[in-house]
């Protein structure tokens, strides 16, 4: 009788469950550059596809080289490489542009889509 239950049970589920869905998730982030000014950007990142993009207020500039884990996102831009720790969310700027070397620190944190950014693909 207990595995006639068991087995009801588990074909109830098998009919209930969803194939799990990574969604594109969007995180606001700031961090202060070289001369201490605060510089803030809105960036999406899809665990799924193991892609990254920046949003300028126009458009999305995908990162180079994206590598996403359990832990941590990491994707290059033409003037800067950026680490995000997805387990407190602190992030580090390494500019590789003018010479400036060094690791800027800063934080993103989950947000909304910012105004006027692009629906993307679920």
């Amino acid at each position: 009788m207990r595995l006639a239950e068991i087995l009801a049970a588990m074909a109830l589920l098998t009919l209930l469950s969803q194939p799990a869905v990574a969604e594109p998730r969007w995180l606001a982030c700031k961090f202060n550059d070289a001369t201490g000014k605060e510089q803030n950007f809105a960036m999406v990142f899809d665990d799924l596809r193991g892609t990254a993009a920046l949003f300028d207020g126009y458009s999305l500039i995908d990162g180079a080289g994206t590598t996403i884990n359990f832990q941590s996102l990491r994707t290059r831009f033409p003037p800067f490489n950026l680490t995000y720790n997805r387990n407190d969310g602190a992030l580090a700027v390494s500019p590789t542009v003018g010479g400036l070397g060094g690791i800027l620190t800063g934080e993103c944190r989950r947000s909304a889509p910012p105004p006027g950014a692009p629906t993307l693909p679920q």
